[in-house]
This record gives C-alpha cells, sequence and structure tokens, in this order.
C-alpha cells in the first residue's frame, strides 16, 4: 500500500482530459473519495473541467464534465487538502501553475506541493492524477509538467490527429495566431494539433 502519481500529457485536443475524466468516473463507481482541482488561471471553464470534441468546421463542444476547485496559490492548495478527505486528487491543466521567478526547480511550488503530500501520505492509498500540456507551442518544457514526469510512478503520453495531414501523430499545440506569450489560454481558434511534419516553429526576433 502506498500513495501513487499518475501523469497523463499530451498536446491540445489529444483526451488528456478525456481520459482523466473516465479514471475519475471508474474511482467514483468504486466508491472513492474523489477531489478535483485546476488553476484558476483557466478561465475557460469556471468551476469544473470538460473533455471536448473538435467538430468538422473546427468548433468545439463539451462531452463530459466534472465538479473542480479553482486552486490560485499554494495556500489555497494546502486549505483545501486540508479540509477535505479524499482518497483520489486530481488535477487538469497542471501547466498553468507558474514556476518560480527566478526558477529553483522544475517543479514550481505546485510540484513541490504534489512531492510533500505524497511523502505525507505514503503508507496511504492516495492516487493523485495530474493531466497537462508536456510542451507549449514553441516545443519549450511547460510548468511544473516536465519536474511531475519525474517522480511520477506512471506517465501516458497521448497524440492527437494532426489538422494538417490528419496523421495520428500530433504531438504539440501550435498556435495559429500571433502571440509570442507562453501562457495564451484558447481552444481551436488559436491552437491547432500538429505533427512533427507540418509544425511550424515561431520565429524568433533577432
Amino acid at each position: 500500500m502506498t500513495a501513487r502519481l499518475e501523469v497523463i500529457v499530451g498536446p491540445m485536443f489529444s483526451g488528456k482530459t478525456e481520459r482523466l475524466i473516465s479514471k475519475l468516473h471508474r474511482a467514483q463507481y468504486a466508491r472513492k473519495r474523489v477531489r478535483i482541482i485546476k488553476p484558476a488561471h483557466d478561465t475557460r471553464t469556471q468551476g469544473y473541467i470538460a473533455s471536448r470534441a473538435v467538430n468538422s468546421d473546427g468548433s468545439t463542444e463539451i462531452t463530459d464534465q466534472l465538479s473542480a476547485v479553482m486552486v490560485r496559490d499554494e495556500e489555497e492548495f494546502w486549505k483545501i487538502v486540508g479540509l477535505n478527505k479524499f482518497d483520489v486528487l486530481a488535477v487538469d491543466e497542471a501547466q498553468f501553475f507558474p514556476l518560480d521567478t527566478p526558477m529553483r526547480d522544475s517543479l514550481g511550488w505546485f510540484g513541490r506541493a504534489i512531492r510533500e503530500l505524497l511523502r505525507q501520505r505514503c503508507d496511504t492509498q492516495l492516487r493523485i492524477i495530474i493531466a497537462g500540456l508536456d510542451m507549449d507551442f514553441a516545443e519549450e518544457p511547460f510548468g511544473p509538467i516536465p519536474g511531475l514526469l519525474a517522480i511520477a510512478d506512471s506517465v501516458e503520453k497521448l497524440t492527437g490527429v494532426c489538422m494538417v495531414c490528419g496523421s495520428d501523430a500530433g504531438y504539440i499545440s501550435h498556435r495559429i495566431i500571433s502571440d509570442d506569450r507562453q501562457l495564451v489560454v484558447g481552444d481551436a481558434g488559436e491552437y491547432q494539433v500538429r505533427c512533427r511534419s507540418c509544425y511550424e516553429p515561431p520565429r524568433k526576433n533577432v
């Protein structure tokens, strides 16, 4: 009996949240107590996590959703952990939790909090499931996800369908709007899943 960390990564529209919700439904069927959190920075959905399907015209629609608590900082995280009894802690869009400035490590406050929670409950059946983007639009590591991959007990790396050639090798969320900030919350109107062959790296100012 030991606590476990599971991480689900992949580009946008690869089914990460769908996979996460599926795991949570199974946990609920098994009568496990589930608590879901997400970064307050993700403003697309307030108070819930949602899986989406991309229609032929490029629009998206919600296919399933579960209630979630929005978390802004480490204080709120530990308050939620302390006030709630749960067997499964789920986190969606974890890439939006910021790293330290200046950078201290690859975990940031959120990754360190997850590591500490696993240590505190190492002799329990606590299950932590985290989903998020492992890379940003420029093929750079995204937020605390790379650090969480290093301490995870299991990792699922999903791919999407390339929106240019149709191959099942989409590995990155290609930004189709002009904005070089790393944190730009968006959907099908701002991003496309692309494979390596169809991906166009952003131009860097010289």
